[in-house]
């Protein structure tokens, strides 16, 4: 057990709340949010105070922001509060017909914008281990910790933007395309070369994969789409 206050005030989070840890810290589920308890000695990577508080300000769908800065009964900073939100799974997503696809592209791109025009540039949405998963598949792609949000006034938006984005291709091509045609398809039943047309794109013209798939698809769903593309 342990409590928690924040602007809302005080919150107990129980066991039976618990739903995951991390390196970071550990997760708990209250009604609609998740709530991140950070390690005493977790340091390396993590959100800190300022960040946290910048963050809040800003409104976005599908990269998840913090919501609410979580501090101990001694009012020492020990983490935040997101929207929790329940993973239906890859097959569900890839199930989804095209005009949800393309309404979650958008609101992808949007994301990306938003942070850009807050000067913050997002990482680590692909973990290098698949056993990590920040992600959930419900009517979307949503992002619930990417772990690392970087505040640069060095670059342009523009060029803010691009890397968002190029961070979600990435995660596009290597957690959603190439995942579900190896686990459903079976590597052996595709061609994995035909994935490279994909792999190309993400690495030779950043944000741009989105754009592509939805002008290519003509098949209902993301999932019959990418069987075309690679049996």
């Amino acid at each position: 057990m342990k409590i928690v206050v924040s602007k809302n005030g005080l919150s107990v989070l129980f066991p039976w709340e618990y739903i995951g840890k991390g390196e970071e810290g550990k997760a708990y589920r209250k009604g609609k949010f998740s709530y991140k308890y950070y390690r005493t000695w977790s340091e390396f990577d993590r959100l800190n105070l300022s960040d946290t508080h910048y963050l809040e300000n800003i409104e976005t769908e599908r990269i998840l922001l913090p919501r609410h800065t979580l501090y101990n009964v001694f009012l020492q900073f020990k983490g935040y509060t997101t929207f929790y939100v329940k993973d239906l799974g890859l097959l569900h997503y890839m199930s989804l017909p095209k005009g949800l696809i393309l309404d979650d592209f958008r609101l992808q791109k949007k994301d990306c914008f938003t942070l850009a025009d807050n000067h913050v540039v997002v990482n680590d949405l692909t973990p290098n281990s698949y056993f990590v998963t920040n992600h959930s598949f419900n009517y979307g792609i949503y992002f619930y910790d990417p772990g690392r949000f970087v505040r640069n006034y060095d670059l342009s938006v523009d060029d803010i933007y691009k890397e968002n984005m190029a961070q979600v291709d990435f995660f596009i091509y290597h957690r959603v395309l190439s995942r579900y045609a190896t686990d459903v398809i079976g590597k052996q039943n595709y061609d994995y070369n035909k994935l490279e047309n994909f792999k190309k794109i993400y690495e030779n013209y950043p944000g741009e994969l989105m754009d592509y798939i939805a002008g290519d698809i003509k098949e209902n769903n993301l999932g019959e789409y990418v069987k075309r593309k690679v049996m």
